[in-house]
């Protein structure tokens, strides 16, 4: 079983984001979420879905803290959900906490690290994310560093929420995680 401390506090600053490696596919494609959030846990590992998974065109990337995988996010299509009205320009962000580290405030700071990111790379008015409403866990979170919600729309019985931030304006101030 991995390790469910990290060893150093880190900061956005400190997190690297990489393009996805097929050994940190493989991992994420592991995890697997406690209920509600289970909803969101990854196909089974598969060649396939590690194919899926560090195919460009999905912009899947790998988020670390030292060597350690903690999280990943995607940019683009990725991060839409059918049904949404995507048309206004933005980056669309996917993204996932390690299971092991929800819940410990770390969200913030990896979230923080993916707006530079997507600040720094990609020519883009604003940042968009589209989360299930039953996640209010994530909602707090989007709405605490400035995402506001645009539209709500159902999919297959499950109803989202588009959220919206400009890229212009910091995600909040710096904070740095405490070891977990």
């Amino acid at each position: 079983m991995p390790s469910t401390t990290l060893q150093q506090s880190f900061t956005a600053n400190s997190l690297q984001l990489t393009p996805l490696s097929e050994a940190d596919a493989r991992s994420i494609l592991e995890w697997r979420y406690s209920p509600p959030y289970d909803w969101y846990n990854p196909p089974p590992l598969s060649d396939e879905a590690v194919a899926n998974l560090i195919d460009p065109q999905w912009q899947f990337h790998s988020i670390k803290a030292g060597n350690k995988l903690i999280a990943y996010a995607s940019f683009g299509n990725d991060g839409r959900v059918t049904g949404g009205d995507y048309s206004d320009p933005a980056i669309d962000i996917g993204l996932g906490l390690a299971p092991r580290l929800t819940g410990r405030g770390l969200g913030a700071i990896v979230l923080q690290a993916i707006l530079e990111f997507a600040q720094t790379i990609f020519q883009s008015p604003a940042a968009r994310l589209t989360v299930a409403r039953f996640n209010q866990r994530a909602i707090r979170l989007y709405e605490r560093v400035g995402f506001q919600p645009t539209q709500e729309f159902t999919h297959e019985r499950v109803a989202y929420w588009v959220m919206v931030k400009s890229l212009g304006e910091s995600a909040h101030q710096p904070l740095t995680a405490r070891p977990a």
